[in-house]
């Protein structure tokens, strides 16, 4: 295969719509100010102050500084955070630090990483068919299904 085969194979790859490719890079020598907003895996190896989300991975490096808001399916932590997360998975790394809040449904610290702030964990939410009376059936977050559940019982025991 020629040199065009190899290209064309490149051009492929880059355009790939791979939620675990990284396709958004704030480089180490880059210093960026504002908010950032991406439909790819990001990593931030540079200095970020603002808002950053994303609908996949999130990976701050090793020498990645990130100052203000993280919302990110997933978010990586090598270097250091400070603000708040939210994201559905956080993993702080052996050489991470995050000093702030979170609120996260899963959270993985290594030896050696520190996290400093208030963490907040939510249970991931399930939907679930409901029916009703009428025709139609609702779909409704599990956490409401607990609470109209618990309704009911407070009626039924109050009617005792």
């Amino acid at each position: 295969m020629g040199m065009f085969g190899k290209k064309k194979r490149e051009e492929r790859l880059a355009t790939s719509s791979d939620a675990n490719q990284i396709t958004t890079l704030i480089g180490e020598s880059c210093i960026f100010e504002g908010n950032v907003t991406t439909t790819s895996s990001t990593r931030v190896d540079g200095q970020l102050k603002g808002k950053i989300t994303g609908e996949y991975s999130l990976i701050v490096g090793e020498n990645g500084i990130v100052v203000g808001e993280i919302k990110a399916a997933e978010t990586i932590v090598y270097g250091r955070v400070e603000g708040i997360i939210e994201s559905s998975k956080l993993e702080i790394k052996s050489t991470g630090s995050v000093v702030g809040d979170v609120f996260i449904e899963k959270l993985t610290v290594d030896d050696g990483g520190t996290y400093n702030g208030r963490c907040v964990m939510t249970e991931p939410q399930e939907n679930v068919l409901v029916e009703t009376n009428g025709p139609a059936t609702k779909e409704l977050p599990s956490s409401t299904i607990d609470v109209e559940v618990a309704s009911s019982f407070e009626a039924v025991k109050e009617n005792e």
